[in-house]
Parts: C-alpha cells; structure tokens; sequence
C-alpha cells in the first residue's frame, strides 16, 4: 500500500465496495450480450492495422467530434479526464499497484505526470459538464435528446470529478504538496491554518464520495445510453471495411434464411452493437436531408429503436441466470430469451414503414456518426425485407421494378435506342462488339459505360455527347456497349428489389468479363460505384473511375488542353454540387474541382455543405422514381443552397444530380437569373482542345461546343 493510500481511512473497505459494483457491471454486461448471441453472427475482426488506425483517430483522438467544435472540445475535456481518473481510480482499488509501477521509473516523473494531466483535465471536465447542462438545459438544440438518465450521468459525472479534486486538495492541505498535482496543491496552499482535524474529514469524506460514485456509476452505466464510453471502442474497432458504397452481399438461394431484415433477430450482433453505442448525439438527425426537410424519417431514432427492442428483449431475465441460492428455493428462472421480444417486427418496432422509404441512402448520417454507426445497411435491409418477403413497397416503384427486370433498364425503353445519344456526332462511337470482331481488343484504352440516364433522358444525353467529344479529341481509343449495356441494378439494390439486382449485374459481369476492359469510365457515380464496389460481391472485379477523375487525368497528362479565355473577361462564378456517391461514397472530391480549375474564366463559390458533408439531391435509394409527399422537396431546399452563393450556373457530377436540381432551380420564385445545372463535361467540351501530348489527335484542334 502507498503512502497516500494509508491516510484513507477505512481503506480496505473500496475491495468490497469497487469490486461488488465491478461484479454487477459484468453481470448487467452479460445479459446483454445474451442477445448479441441470439441475432446473426457476423466476424468483423479481418484487418488488424487498419482497424488500430481507426481506433485511434476516432475513438482516441476523436477526429468527428472536433467537427462541432465546442461540442468536440466539451466531449474531450470530459474523455480526458476519464482517462486519467481511472488510473487513479486502478490505482486506488489495487492497493497502489499501478502507482508503484508509474513511479519507480525516472524518480516518479510519470507518475507525476499521470497527477498534472490529471488535474488539469478534472478542472477543464468541470467546465464541460457544466457547458453540457446549460446546452442541454438552456440552449436545448433540437438534434440533442432531452432525458433525465443522461442529465442524472452528467451530474455524477461532475460529482465523481469534484469529489476526487476535492479529497487531493485536502490532502495537500494535511500532507504537503503532491507530485504534479500543481492544480489541487495550489488550492490545498490556500487552506493552511485550517483545523487539521476538519480538513481530515473533509479528506476522507471526498475520498470516499469519489469511490461511492465511481461504484454507483458503474452499477447504473450499463443501463444508459453511456455506455458508449465502454462500447465505442469496440464499436469503432469492429467497423465495416468493405468500402463504404457496398451493401452488405445477399445469398438469394439460402432456403433458411429471412430475405433482409424483419426482426431483431435478423440483424447482426454487430447492428446491436451500434444500437448500445449509439450517444444520441442527434449529428446524423442534423446531416440527414430527408430529416432536414420535414419527413418522419430519424436515423437517430432507429439506432435508438434497435437498442429498445435489445432492451425488451432481455426484460425480466435474471442477472444471474439459474444461480444456487435460487434452486434451492425451488427451480432455476427461466434465462432463456423470450421468442416472443426477438420477433417484433423492426418495422414499426423501430422504424415506421414512412421512414423506411424517405431514405436517399445518401449516407450523410453514417459520415456524421463521430462512434462509425452504420444506418443506410440497415435501412436497405429492412426494405429488402418488405419487397421481397412481403412485397410492400410504394406503388410508384412497381413499373420501375418491371421495366428493369424486362427492359433492363429503369426506363422502360428498348435497348435498340441505346446508342442513339451518339447521333450526329462528327465521329464514329465504336461499340466493343465490333473492336472485338475487328480484333482490336488490345488496343482498347477505356470502356465508356454509358448509364440509362445518358442513354434514355434526353438532356442527359447531351453529357454523353460531350464526354465523347473529350475522349475522342484527347484520342483516347473506347468503345461503349451499346445493346450490350443494362442498368447496373443499383436503383434496384438500393429500393430493397435484391433479385433484380442481382439478375441484372449478373449479365454485366458477364458481358464485361467478355471483353475484358482495362479501365471502365462513367458519368455515373451509381454506375461507378456498383461496378468498382459491389460487382466483385459476385465475382466481377474491374477498375472503374468517375468521368471527373479520367478527364482531370486527360488535362494533367497533357492529352487535353483548353482554350484561353479572352483577355480581361469577367470570371464566370459557378458552385459545383457533390454527389454523394461520388464524394461521400467513394471519396472523389478534388479531381471535379480539377476540371473546373482548368477552364478559363471560371470562379469556383462553394456551398456551404460540399465534399463529404455534401447535401443530397434528394435521387438517391430509388427516391428517383418515388414521388416525394412529405415535407419539402430535397431538391428544392438544395437548389436554394445552390443560389445561395451567387453563381451563375451549378456544376455536377451525376445525371441524376443533373435532373433534380435541374428541377428545384427551375421551380425556385428565386432563381431570376435562370440558374442551371451543367455536367463537368458540359463544361469542358465547348473549351477543350487535343493537348501536346503524342496520345493526343491534332494539337491545337478546338471542340465542337455542344448544344
């Protein structure tokens, strides 16, 4: 025992005390997780340096919650001193061990240091649960949720932090100054001339204060939402690898198995896991634009949703299931999980069935999460389950689903019009057909994959004739599909219709795997997600790249070019809108802004929500072919954020981005400018010309400009 340790008196009464709350704690903690055993199995564990790099910069240095700054400083200030109080508190409950071990190296500096970091982040915790409760109490925003548990678990909190500063600064009072402990020994300094039989008191009085609350802490802990402060670790240890932009892989021929998500017992331990990590911060009811926009959806209150149902579910099992003292008195309880609370229906047990379609899965929420919650799966799973199992969905998707599984293509067109978007160009649009007949394959540098939309809408044709015209003059060597092309089966994925894609992207694979391209382009960023990130699901690998990304490489590589502006002329102010399955999904940000930078006469105005924080153009999940009846359109609340910076037209990435905000600029009273949108190729191709590189056709030679 320590020489700090023998002044409490009464010591060896914090075995019993710490170590009996410790033992409840486990024993709540176990009952948990006789859920977590009755859901799927899930083995997240592939990967160790990536997931300690992620444990690390999210659970450790915290990166998300400095993006609300004082939100991040507050939440800190408080880890902080969770950390260096149980080191205390480690070293108060084993008799000094952990003090022992710190001191002996370099004459007790570490020691002392654990003591300085100590005090200062109980001082600086002080002040967050204080800035906590006014928020909470006071300023009240509306993404935080308001409970009595949460305000009670502040206060202890604050109560734990007061009680321990306290019996230091007393203890300095009676004993002299501690190592490092600057804080509490200058107030100790301060009481000199006080009784030293009160200040005794007070000492143990707080020493113990300090221990009682730590051990009412963590008997009522596992029953809170913080919990968190235990479950985030693992939580952000165990996240989802696979990239972002991928569902979750779906064996369609497994006879024993739900279709999605129905119940609880559908989900994985791990979707539990998020359930008791979740710290209902309200940051991913705050990013989410269907949320944003008055519609019932609240991914906050589905991960909450999930974790009641896991609350029910465990209601009224002992926490020592069938223990002696209980046989004795007749027969063991009954430990098992009723079957009963594992079958609610998740829908509306958590989610009401409203919500479940007024998601764009643009995935704005799982980017908020500062503890890596993943709700878009989820929310996919759960409309997996209500089309293919009970086949509810919104009538508006049944001719889409019909259309795509007869006609290939969301539209419903025949395929014979694939390649009439090439019409009247100045050049031949090669399909690989016919470069593979030719015996040409080799030559292929790119696979241009056009998309429904560019195929079938009429203005987004217009982007594929103006990427074309791009590739044709940096002579680039592609072809395109052309009848060989079906819609990739993201809109079907995404609106939960699983079968579809899945028949869908089974041709695709298969036809590509024909021609076997080196590079697959496309305008599309669902396209170029579902090609690069959920294709290889059913074993179709192949390197894909956004058109942004291809001609940002065409201009660095010297194999495009653009003409100079006219002396002296007005910059252009133009904003670029980042599609979400573009920046968020896939991460590509800076290769659009590389394009725009390199034609002349440009001014780039960013939006206030762009790159990964980025706000949706509400076409996202299938919401393309759903009418929107809740709330205020998402489009028109984007396109009012568009307008916002004062541009004279909004660049875009995505043809259904195109169409949308196409749609909210035309129909905002606001717009009196006659603000539209215009694809990166849009704008390139009027000033683009072949570049000096030797790949390249005629230097010099100017672009049609497109109409």
């Amino acid at each position: 025992m320590t020489e700090s340790l023998a002044r409490v008196p009464w010591y060896p009464l914090v075995f019993p005390l710490f170590y009996g709350a410790l033992a409840v704690f486990a024993l709540l903690m176990a009952r948990h997780l006789r859920v977590f055993g009755a859901v799927r199995p899930a083995r997240p564990f592939a990967d160790v340096p990536r997931r300690t790099a992620a444990l690390l910069r999210y659970a450790l240095v915290q990166t998300r919650m400095f993006r609300d700054a004082r939100a991040g400083v507050m939440h800190y200030a408080i880890f902080a001193a969770f950390v260096f109080l149980s080191v205390g508190m480690a070293s108060a409950v084993t008799g000094g061990l952990v003090e022992a071990l710190l001191g002996a190296p370099l004459d007790g500096a570490i020691w002392a240091a654990v003591l300085f970091c100590g005090n200062v982040a109980a001082v600086a915790a002080l002040g967050a649960v204080a800035y906590a409760l006014v928020r909470r109490l006071v300023v009240r925003p509306a993404r935080l949720t308001l409970s009595r548990s949460g305000i009670a678990i502040l206060l202890l909190i604050g109560g734990i932090v007061a009680a321990q500063l306290g019996a230091l600064t007393y203890e300095a009072a009676l004993y002299g100054p501690l190592p490092g402990a600057v804080l509490t020994n200058a107030a100790g300094a301060a009481l000199a001339g006080v009784d030293p039989g009160l200040l005794e008191a007070l000492f143990a009085l707080h020493w113990w204060a300090h221990v009682a609350l730590v051990a009412v802490f963590l008997v009522w802990l596992p029953t809170t939402k913080h919990l968190h402060v235990v479950t985030s670790f693992f939580n952000v240890y165990l996240r989802k690898l696979e990239p972002r932009g991928a569902l979750p892989a779906m064996d369609l021929e497994a006879e024993d198995t739900t279709y999605g998500l129905r119940t609880l017992a559908d989900l994985a331990w791990k979707d539990v896991l998020d359930g008791f990590t979740c710290t209902e911060c309200g940051r991913c009811q705050d990013a989410c634009p269907a949320h944003f926009t008055g519609k019932p959806l609240n991914p906050k209150e589905l991960v909450m949703g999930i974790r009641h149902l896991a609350d029910a579910a465990e209601r009224g099992l002992p926490v020592i299931p069938n223990s002696p003292d209980v046989r004795a008195r007749g027969g063991a309880l009954d430990d098992r999980l009723a079957p009963a609370t594992m079958a609610i229906p998740l829908v509306p047990g958590a989610i009401s069935e409203d919500a479940a379609w007024d998601c764009v899965t643009c995935g704005a929420c799982v980017e908020a999460c500062p503890v890596l919650i993943e709700h878009v799966d989820k929310i996919v799973g759960i409309r997996r389950n209500l089309v293919l199992e009970e086949s509810r969905f919104p009538a508006e998707l049944t001719p889409a689903f019909r259309a795509m599984e007869s006609a290939q293509n969301p539209w419903g067109q025949p395929k014979s019009a694939r390649l009439d978007w090439a019409k009247g160009l100045p050049f031949e649009v090669p399909t690989a057909a016919a470069i593979a007949a030719a015996g040409e394959l080799d030559s292929l540098e790119v696979l241009y994959w056009v998309g429904c939309a560019a195929a079938f809408d009429e203005r987004n044709r217009r982007v594929a004739r103006a990427f074309a015209t791009c590739l044709h003059a940096a002579g680039v060597r592609f072809a395109v599909l052309g009848q060989e092309e079906a819609c990739t089966g993201d809109p079907a994925r995404r609106m939960g219709n699983e079968y579809v894609f899945q028949l869908l992207a089974a041709q695709n694979v298969e036809t590509l795997r024909r021609y076997g391209p080196p590079v697959i382009v496309t305008a599309c960023p669902h396209c170029f997600n579902t090609i690069a990130n959920e294709y290889p699901q059913l074993g179709g690998t192949f390197e894909a790249v956004h058109h942004s990304a291809f001609l940002a490489q065409l201009l660095a590589d010297g194999r495009l070019a653009t003409l100079a502006g006219p002396e002296g002329a007005a910059a252009r102010r133009i904003t670029f809108h980042d599609a979400c399955y573009l920046a968020r999904y896939n991460g590509v940000i800076a290769a659009p802004r590389d394009v725009l930078g390199a034609v002349p006469g440009l001014e780039l105005a960013e939006m206030e929500r762009h790159g990964r924080q980025s706000f949706c153009c509400g076409a996202g999940g299938g919401r393309m072919w759903m009418e929107e009846s809740r709330g205020t359109r998402i489009n028109a609340e984007r396109a009012r954020q568009a307008l916002a910076t004062g541009a004279a037209a909004v660049a875009v990435g995505c043809p259904f981005c195109l169409t949308m905000l196409g749609d909210g600029l035309a129909a905002d009273p606001a717009n009196e400018a006659g603000v539209t949108t215009l694809d990166l190729a849009e704008i390139l191709a009027p000033v683009a010309v072949a570049g000096p590189s030797p790949g390249a056709r005629r230097p010099g030679r100017e672009l049609p400009i497109l109409q």
